[in-house]
């Protein structure tokens, strides 16, 4: 469902990284982190990176 990208940056979101730190931690720019969180947002449904990170986190529980 998410891009591999989408997905390495909600999970730096899940550990309190900003779009800023993200960016800087992969190597693109602050809009660009903001650009694929967005889009992980928008593929899962929500609204919020808070919601989307809780939705990564239910569906890991589940898979174990």
């Amino acid at each position: 469902l998410l891009s591999p990208r989408e997905y390495e940056c909600l999970e730096w979101a899940a550990r309190g990284k900003s779009t800023w730190d993200i960016g800087c931690i992969l190597n693109i720019s602050r809009r660009t982190a903001a650009f694929h969180l967005d889009n992980a947002k928008s593929k899962l449904g929500v609204r919020t990176i808070s919601q989307a990170v809780a939705l990564l986190a239910a569906a890991m529980q589940s898979r174990l």
